[in-house]
C-alpha cells in the first residue's frame, strides 16, 4: 500500500505544482482519505475558507489556465486542510480546465489504464496484508513538524487497513445480500419520451468478459474502467461511424445497468447504477447533437465523458479498496 501524503512537498513552491499532477492522478480519492487524519495541522492561521470559490476568488480562471502555482501558499495549503475540496476541483478542472490540465493529464502514469494488481480473487483469506515499516523522516527546516505528522499519519493508516481486512476476511456477514431489482432499469422513466438510440455489440461494457464477479470489488471496478476506455480504440471519421459508435457505447450503459454487480456492495451497486444512468443521459444528449454540430465537436465532448467516467469509477475503486 502507498501512503500518499508520505510524499507532500516540504517546500512552499513544490506545493502547487505537485497539487495539480494529484487533482489529475487517479489516486486522489486515496490521496483526500489520507488528509482527513491530518487536516487541521495545515489550517493556514486566520484562514478558513468555506468554499471552493473563497479559495480560489479571482484567481479561478488562472488555476484553470497554469494550475495551483497561480495561488499562493495559503490557498494551496487551504485544500491540504479541506481535502473534499480537491475532489470539487479535480471536476472543475476537467470539465472547463485549458491546455495545462490537459498537458498533465497526457503525463500521468497510466492515467486512463489500470493500475498494476495482484491477481486475486474473493477467496485469498489465506495470506495476511504485508505491513511495510516505515523509516524514520528527518525534519524539514522549512516545515519541521511536517515529516512527523505524515509519518504518525501513515502508521496509523496502515494498522486500521489492516485490521478492517481481518474484520472483512473474519466476519461471515460479509455476505453480498442482492436487490431483488438488480435487473431493472430505468434510464427512460418516461413512456412518451423516444427510446434511447442503442446497438449492441461485443466491446466495452457488452464485452462477454466485461463483469467478472469472482474479483475483489476495486479489482472489479477497475476492469469496468479498462472496459470503457475501449471507446478509444476506434476513432470514427464520419457523422453516420460516431453515431454507431455512440449508440454501441449507449448499449453497453445500459448493459451495465441490468448487470447483477454482485461482488459490490449494495451501496456501490446503487452508486454506479445513478452515475451510468448519468453517463447515459449525456451519451443520449450527444446522440440527438451530432445530427447537427460539427462531428469533432461531439467526438470532444464523448471524449470528455468517457475520460470522465473512467476516472469517476477509478476513484471509486480506490475509495473501497
Amino acid at each position: 500500500m502507498s501512503i500518499v501524503i508520505m510524499d507532500i512537498p516540504d517546500s512552499k513552491e513544490e506545493l502547487g505544482p505537485w497539487l495539480d499532477r494529484k487533482i489529475v492522478d487517479c489516486q486522489l480519492g486515496q490521496f483526500v482519505k489520507e488528509l482527513e487524519f491530518i487536516a487541521d495541522d495545515f489550517n493556514p492561521p486566520g484562514y478558513s475558507p468555506d468554499s471552493l470559490q473563497e479559495i480560489l476568488g479571482s484567481d479561478r480562471d488562472a488555476v484553470l489556465d497554469r494550475g495551483l502555482k497561480s495561488l499562493n501558499y495559503d490557498q494551496c495549503a487551504a485544500f491540504l486542510a479541506n481535502p473534499q475540496m480537491l475532489l470539487e476541483l479535480q471536476e472543475l478542472v476537467l470539465i472547463e480546465g485549458g491546455n495545462y490540465w490537459q498537458n498533465i493529464l497526457d503525463q500521468v502514469e497510466l492515467p486512463l489504464s489500470s493500475p498494476p494488481r495482484q491477481n486475486k480473487t474473493k477467496s485469498d483469506s489465506s495470506s495476511a496484508p504485508k505491513v511495510h515499516v516505515l523509516k524514520p523522516i528527518e525534519e524539514s527546516p522549512k516545515r519541521s513538524k511536517m515529516p512527523w505528522i505524515i509519518s504518525v499519519a501513515a502508521l496509523g493508516l496502515l494498522a486500521i487497513v489492516a485490521y478492517q481486512y481481518q474484520v472483512h476476511v473474519a466476519n461471515p456477514a460479509n455476505n453480498i445480500v442482492e436487490n431483488p431489482n438488480d435487473q431493472k432499469s430505468d434510464t427512460n422513466p418516461d413512456k412518451n419520451s423516444p427510446a434511447p438510440t442503442m446497438l449492441a455489440s461485443n466491446w466495452g461494457w457488452d464485452s462477454p468478459d466485461a463483469f467478472n464477479d469472482s474479483l475483489p470489488p476495486d479489482d472489479y471496478l477497475h476492469e469496468l474502467a479498462d472496459a470503457a476506455g475501449a471507446w478509444f480504440n476506434k476513432r470514427p471519421d464520419s457523422t453516420d461511424d460516431l453515431k454507431q459508435r455512440l449508440a454501441e457505447f449507449r448499449h453497453g450503459c445500459e448493459t451495465l445497468l441490468t448487470a447483477k454487480h454482485t461482488t459490490l456492495s449494495e451501496d456501490d451497486r446503487e452508486w454506479l447504477r445513478t452515475n451510468c444512468k448519468k453517463w447515459a443521459g449525456e451519451i443520449d444528449q450527444m446522440l440527438t447533437d451530432v445530427e447537427s454540430k460539427d462531428i469533432s465537436e461531439v467526438q470532444k465532448q464523448a471524449d470528455q465523458t468517457v475520460n470522465q467516467l473512467i476516472r469517476e469509477i477509478r476513484l471509486k475503486a480506490d475509495e473501497v479498496a
